[in-house]
């Protein structure tokens, strides 16, 4: 299972990135002061959903002038020189698209393929080549841990029984199938490759959303939490509880209607 069962939920606003940058800097140090100790990584891979996102989370960055670590004062200031062994990669799912190789026409990929898919990486790539192509920069390290951002965009649906949607809500919930499988096929893959050359692969993967739940045209019950969800915190309660912002509903301004 690609998955541990352990999951970091939260509600919107409510801190997410500053937990990401704790996981960080708590496996990084530990891993510094116990080398050999599987338990603790020092190489993350941070996959998010899409640009807006992957730029904001530069703050993960060790080396990025407003980094979390020094700026929430996560790390004791004796201890950010040593943080600086982290190698930590942000990057959106879309890297585990596989990319063309050889461009050519469709016409030419029949006749050279004899009609077949493109199972031998002849024109695109293959899962191996997509994985050292996203995982380059980590070069020989042992350990990769993934924390996925909007994680409830990473999943792995199931035949969906016949559903009343209209073609919109259709076209939206296959839209979305074929994001997740990207997403969920490329974190197998390279957990599959690592794992082949010998390597540790990814011991351990930590999801952190604001819905934790399947959408409609998953396949599952709408709005069922991912079976792997460990702790589930409401918006509601966050409100309530002062950690997110009041949401503010516009009403129309009639003041001066006579």
């Amino acid at each position: 299972n690609l998955r541990l069962p352990l999951i970091m939920v939260g509600s919107a606003g409510s801190g997410k990135t500053v937990v990401m940058a704790m996981l960080i800097a708590w496996h990084t140090l530990n891993k510094v002061a116990n080398p050999k100790d599987a338990r603790f990584g020092d190489s993350f891979l941070v996959v998010t959903p899409g640009i807006t996102i992957k730029d904001r989370l530069r703050v993960l960055l060790p080396s990025d002038p407003e980094n979390y670590y020094r700026k929430m004062d996560l790390v004791p200031e004796d201890l950010r020189e040593e943080l600086q062994k982290a190698k930590v990669l942000v990057t959106n799912y879309h890297a585990f698209i596989p990319r063309e190789k050889v461009s050519t026409s469709k016409t030419g990929k029949i006749v050279l393929t004899g009609g077949k898919a493109d199972s031998a990486g002849i024109f695109t790539e293959t899962p191996e080549e997509m994985v050292r192509r996203v995982c380059r920069d980590f070069g020989n390290k042992r350990n990769l841990i993934v924390i996925n951002d909007e994680a409830h965009h990473c999943y792995r649906s199931r035949p969906a029984d016949k559903e009343k949607m209209s073609a919109e809500e259709r076209e939206e919930a296959k839209e979305r199938e074929k994001e997740a499988r990207v997403w969920i096929s490329g974190l197998e893959a390279i957990k599959r490759e690592l794992t082949l050359k010998g390597k540790a692969g990814v011991p351990v993967v930590y999801d952190l959303s604001a819905t934790p739940f399947f959408l409609r045209g998953s396949g599952y019950a709408e709005g069922t939490l991912f079976p792997w969800v460990v702790s589930d915190f409401s918006l509601i309660d966050a409100i309530e509880c002062g950690i997110v912002k009041v949401p503010r509903v516009p009403v129309a301004d009639d003041s001066n209607l006579t």
